[in-house]
C-alpha cells in the first residue's frame, strides 16, 4: 500500500501522461486524504470549464469513487499538525505536506507528479515515487 495525492489522482483520471503508471499504483493498494477527492473534483471541474472534459463524465468519475472506493480515503484532520510543521519547515503548501504527513505517520511510501513535494517528502524521511 502506498499514500497518492491529488496529482496523481488526477493524472490517471484526465488520461494525462503518466496515467497509466498511476493506475499502477492505485490497483496496487492505495491511501488517500479526503482532501484529494475535493482537488480531484476541483480539477475536474476546471477542465470542465475548459471544455476538455464532459460535465457527465465528471460526475461519474466522483460517483464512482465515492461507491466503488478503489483506494481508501482517510480524514484529514488528524494529520494537520504535523501537516503544518512540515509545511513551514520546507516552505510547502499546507495541502502538500498533509499527504507527506500522512505517508510518514503510515510508514508508507508516497506518490506524487509533484516535484518539490517529493523533494520534501524525501527530506522528511518518506520515500517518493515520483510520475512525471
Amino acid at each position: 500500500m502506498r499514500v497518492i495525492d491529488s496529482s496523481v489522482l488526477v493524472k490517471y483520471f484526465t488520461r494525462e501522461k503518466g496515467w497509466l503508471e498511476a493506475r499502477k499504483y492505485i490497483i496496487e493498494g492505495a491511501i488517500t486524504l479526503d482532501l484529494a477527492l475535493k482537488e480531484l473534483a476541483n480539477a475536474l471541474w476546471k477542465k470542465n470549464v475548459q471544455k476538455t472534459i464532459d460535465k457527465e463524465l465528471v460526475k461519474k468519475i466522483i460517483n464512482g469513487i465515492l461507491q466503488e472506493k478503489p483506494f481508501i480515503i482517510v480524514n484529514e484532520q488528524k494529520y494537520i499538525q504535523d501537516a503544518l510543521d512540515i509545511s513551514l519547515q520546507y516552505n510547502i503548501t499546507i495541502y502538500d505536506a498533509l499527504f507527506i504527513a500522512l505517508a510518514h505517520k503510515l510508514g508508507l511510501e508516497l506518490v506524487t507528479a509533484d516535484h518539490k513535494q517529493a523533494e520534501a517528502a524525501s527530506k522528511q524521511g518518506v520515500k517518493a515515487i515520483l510520475i512525471a
